[in-house]
């Protein structure tokens, strides 16, 4: 759909307009009071959002993210969807399943209150996805921006057989200096180690970002708080509907293999990831529905 008509459909003046940004991809800009957001259609994929309170962008987006249908874009907050990780059946499907490099649909815009702009966008199966993934399905992404930032992924079985999926919100945020950082909320829970071939081990405290991380925890879904001394700010996570969290740094050596990072981009990056996940599976009988939900604010 192209800017015009989607202004048309969708704007609401002062609050919210579409303009065409990098190689022609629509965004949705949103601005409340409160916060201000970019967000394309393209894999339904929030790019950034700044708290008027924070003069610090509270995500990461990738000076060098490419722009280009059939690519996933690095930073902002993808939707790893219906498979979070490498292809579960190895029949040679991209790695986090097929949302991230869909254009959906925006299904609504709507203000809640002179504080709060709302967004819907909205995924239905279609040849193509049917090809990759033999499900008859629809996927709803709710953004709500205020005071917080409120993503809901809404998962619906519009098949006549029940439907396995993993899932997240694979959330960049962007920190000052991944150093100075630490993260709580996870202590006591055990976590699968990918840089050691998934070996299981036990977080006893905060965790501090110093090489390469990729750990997946089950968790009961708690509040994950990362504190960044360098802005001198806390993000706070709190999450539903997720059972999986997830924390990612590619560190020096992944930064200098893929094309769509600078080398320097570990140091100013972490992913915490609300998910379902690894033994986490969601099961939607026919006509059943489930909610990925997460609320991002920042204290000082």
């Amino acid at each position: 759909m192209d800017i015009e008509t989607l202004n048309s459909l969708h704007s609401h003046a002062g609050y919210l307009t579409f303009k065409e940004g990098p190689n022609g991809f629509p965004i949705a800009l949103i601005t409340t009071p409160h916060a201000t957001a970019a967000i394309t259609p393209y894999g339904a994929q929030l790019l950034s959002y700044y708290f008027a309170s924070d003069s610090a962008d509270l995500l990461f987006l990738s000076e060098k993210a490419i722009f280009k249908e059939g690519t996933p874009i690095r930073g902002g907050v993808p939707i790893c969807w219906p498979w979070f990780g490498p292809d579960p059946q190895h029949l040679g499907r991209n790695d986090h399943g097929l949302a991230r490099t869909q254009m959906w649909n925006v299904g609504s815009t709507y203000l809640l209150n002179d504080q709060e702009c709302a967004i819907t966008f909205e995924l239905t199966d279609t040849p193509e996805t049917y090809a990759l993934w033999p499900h008859r399905f629809r996927l709803i992404l709710k953004l709500t921006v205020g005071k917080q930032l409120t993503l809901e992924l809404t998962t619906q079985n519009r098949d006549e057989t029940p439907l396995e999926l993993t899932q997240a919100l694979h959330t960049y945020l962007s920190v000052g200096d991944i150093t100075h950082t630490n993260i709580t909320g996870l202590e006591g829970y055990t976590y699968s180690d990918k840089t050691l071939n998934g070996r299981e081990k036990r977080e006893e405290g905060p965790i501090r970002i110093a090489a390469e991380t990729d750990r997946i925890y089950s968790t009961d879904g708690g509040d994950i708080v990362l504190r960044d001394d360098a802005p001198k700010r806390n993000i706070h996570i709190e999450c539903e509907g997720s059972r999986t969290a997830v924390i990612w740094n590619p560190w020096a050596r992944v930064c200098e293999q893929k094309a769509d990072l600078t080398a320097e981009d570990y140091k100013k990056m972490v992913c915490i990831e609300t998910a379902n996940a690894e033994k986490d599976i969601i099961t939607l009988q026919p006509g059943e529905s489930h909610t990925l939900k997460a609320i991002y604010y920042t204290k000082g």
